[in-house]
């Protein structure tokens, strides 16, 4: 079991200036106010993966979840720097595993320049309609130029149009600093889910059942089906004691579906970072502790990191007290900005339970 990230303080990422966790553990709750900065942790602990290529920023970017025709990337990454700034500045630091400092920077000059429209069309993966001798009309824009630092050594040169809708999202197989794996509130509603990982290793697929049985008693076996019109897609159908056909998983509502999200999250994070944004939504209070119970378990199994957030007080509570043996695992950490700084209260465990139960202490 490894902590891989001991420490981790971002010295400026949108509105957060010298905002640090100290003596981090295997499992991390972060909670605090609206605006307080955990979605930005966890965004910034995302590009651990490759952070010298610029897909890697997109998340931090916050442009997945809009339509492509509306996706202006320029403006998502502009929005990542801190706007008092000048230069425009990125730049976190963490210690790792083995006690070695990283510092990560990632800086932005604009330009106004001009751009062929046959590069336009390019850049952004589109046809123009028309002959292909048609004039190539040269177009006025605002560039930003990126430069990605690791320790202090250049290891990117990137440049954003303010027309661009589209960023590569390649990830170099090999992992720069920690396998990432990121799962937002929503992810449950749209994302695939990938459990073939689960269903290949016969420990993993019995504990999933018992899961599965937390919202259905009558579920007896799931099977991953091939879609021979699309190779690349595997619809998961469910057998149950009370339905002679299969179900097929998307049946089944929100609850059931973030749960087994969570467990496949948990299992391809496998030795690297997990990070869960409001691990809590859509899993109902009565499955809560079955569920934190297997994932938190699992996660120190596997060798997993884990960094939560969440505004439900209940659901901290949930995990504070879900399990006596993972009581030494896991910190609290509450977030305040306050007259534009940033603070941290870090509390143990067990720390916590007592503030929460002995004096009242609201922990979020």
């Amino acid at each position: 079991m490894e902590k891989h990230v001991q420490e981790f303080t971002i010295h400026a990422y949108k509105g957060i200036h010298d905002l640090s966790l100290e003596h981090l553990n295997l499992i991390n709750i972060l909670t605090g106010d609206n605006n307080s900065g955990k979605t930005s942790v966890l965004e910034l602990l995302s590009t651990l993966d490759n952070p010298q290529n610029t897909g890697a920023w997109v998340l931090c970017a916050r442009t997945d979840g809009i339509r492509t025709r509306n996706r202006l990337h320029f403006n998502g990454f502009y929005n990542m720097f801190p706007i008092e700034d000048d230069p425009a500045i990125i730049s976190y630091t963490f210690l790792d595993a083995d006690n070695r400092t990283n510092t990560i920077t990632l800086t932005a000059e604009i330009e106004e320049t001009q751009i062929s429209e046959k590069e336009m069309y390019r850049l952004n993966r589109l046809s123009r309609a028309g002959s292909a001798r048609q004039d190539d009309e040269i177009i006025d824009t605002l560039c930003m130029h990126l430069y990605t630092y690791i320790n202090d050594r250049k290891v990117n040169e990137d440049t954003i149009y303010d027309f661009q809708t589209t960023i590569s999202r390649f990830i170099h197989k090999k992992v720069h600093f920690i396998r990432t794996t990121y799962v937002s509130p929503v992810d449950h509603a749209g994302s695939a889910l990938n459990l073939n990982h689960i269903l290949s290793e016969p420990e993993l697929y019995e504990e999933m059942l018992s899961i599965l049985q937390t919202f259905d008693e009558n579920i007896t076996n799931i099977n991953a089906l091939k879609n021979d019109n699309n190779p690349f897609f595997t619809e998961y159908m469910v057998l149950t004691k009370n339905h002679t056909k299969a179900l097929p998983l998307t049946a089944y509502g929100d609850g059931m579906k973030k749960a087994m999200l969570l467990l496949s999250a948990v299992v391809s994070a496998r030795n690297g970072i997990l990070l869960l944004d409001e691990f809590e939504t859509a899993i109902h209070t009565s499955a809560m502790d079955s569920i934190f119970s297997w994932l938190l378990k699992s996660a120190i199994r596997l060798n997993v990191q884990v960094f939560l957030t969440s505004h439900s007080k209940e659901a901290i509570e949930k995990v504070l007290q879900c399990s006596t043996e993972l009581q030494p695992y896991i910190n609290l950490y509450t977030l305040y900005n306050f007259e534009g700084k940033n603070y941290v209260r870090r509390m143990t465990c067990q720390e916590a339970i007592n503030a929460n139960d002995n004096l009242g202490l609201e922990l979020r």
